[in-house]
């Protein structure tokens, strides 16, 4: 099954702001899953994902523990692959932040109807 995720388009998202706030656990979850559609090492996740140590091992452990990340021993070490119950995550993921930005942009679009609103009745 090819995945519609991939690394390259996680460099592409993490490269931009998120508007000064910290992610949660979702969002970190949802971006080592994303990382890991490829095989990947644990430093190359720690690096890319922006984590510490001991974050990546919490996360790490705790997406094996739900089944949500698979664990691969290969001849150069040990590589990390996102599980099909871990695309499914990604789905929903991507489709919730999809519904966020869409009610951001309708919240926005209705400011600028009350701002040109109250604008035209202050003459």
């Amino acid at each position: 099954m090819q995945s519609t995720f991939s690394s390259s388009s996680f460099e592409r998202k993490k490269s931009k702001s998120n508007g000064g706030t910290n992610r949660g656990k979702i969002q970190i979850t949802a971006d080592i899953l994303c990382l890991s559609t490829v095989a990947i090492k644990k430093t190359h996740i720690m690096y890319k994902a922006n984590l510490s140590y001991e974050q990546v091992n919490y996360y790490l452990s705790d997406l094996l523990n739900n089944d949500l990340l698979s664990q691969h021993i290969l001849e150069d070490g040990i590589v990390f692959r996102t599980s099909e119950k871990g695309r499914e995550y990604l789905k929903h993921y991507t489709r919730l932040m999809d519904l966020v930005k869409e009610n951001q942009k309708q919240v926005l679009a209705q400011i600028e109807r009350s701002k040109e609103e109250n604008h035209i009745f202050q003459y």
